[in-house]
């Protein structure tokens, strides 16, 4: 959770159920089964692209987050305090995940359904709760900056190792929330950020709305 996005008084399961969907824990296997698919169906150009692109992207992530934390920096005017985690990963893996699904087209449907599958995720994560709508959409773009370049150079290209055919069915394990919650990346994001600031307490979305602290008056001698 980035920042402090006051809860809905009351959220319906499905949102968890969709926001679940871009955890960590399920979409970074899911990359690894896909770069290795891709490598070893002869997509060694395609592969390599990618790992790069999301290293760059995870980075600008990571680095977005720890600058709020840390230090406060954000953007008070748009409500943002880091770019979404989970809408990262959900638009710069679900759109190649749901193109190795079974079927001669999913080439041509699949990127599609996995880019709007992922804006889902964003949604879900403004309606939990755990993110503006700033965070999500810088997520969203960010991440398919990541995928779609990929889903190009691809084109028609059949990719049919076993990896790129099983990996979607780790979306399955969205149904268990201990599973989808297992890696505690925001925990370490926090832990980084303070440890490089100094700070105790990491800075938290209420301050970065708080007006400037006036200066203090001069008195005369």
């Amino acid at each position: 959770m980035s920042g402090d996005v006051n809860n809905a008084p009351a959220v319906a399961p499905v949102w968890w159920l969709i926001t679940h969907l871009g955890s960590s824990s399920l979409l970074l296997p899911a990359f690894g089964l896909l770069v290795w698919g891709l490598w070893r169906s002869g997509a060694q150009t395609a592969a390599r692209h990618y790992v790069l692109a999301m290293a760059g992207a995870v980075l600008v992530t990571v680095v977005s987050k720890c600058l709020f934390y840390g230090w406060g920096i954000g953007i008070a005017a748009l409500d943002f305090t880091g770019v979404s985690g989970h809408g990262l990963l959900a638009s710069a893996i679900l759109p190649l995940l749901l193109r190795g699904l079974p079927g001669g087209s999913a080439h041509r449907w699949g990127p599609a359904l996995g880019a709007g599958l992922a804006l889902l995720v964003g949604v879900s994560r403004v309606m939990v709760g755990a993110h503006s709508v700033s965070e999500v959409l810088a997520a969203w773009l960010l991440g398919l900056a990541v995928s779609w370049p990929v889903v190009q150079r691809l084109r028609t290209a059949t990719v049919v190792h076993w990896s790129t055919r099983w990996a979607p069915l780790l979306l399955v394990l969205a149904l268990n929330t201990s599973t989808a919650t297992y890696l505690p990346t925001h925990a370490l994001e926090v832990r980084i950020a303070l440890w490089l600031s100094g700070q105790v307490q990491p800075f938290t979305r209420h301050q970065l709305h708080q007006p400037p602290a006036a200066p203090p008056t001069p008195t005369r001698p």
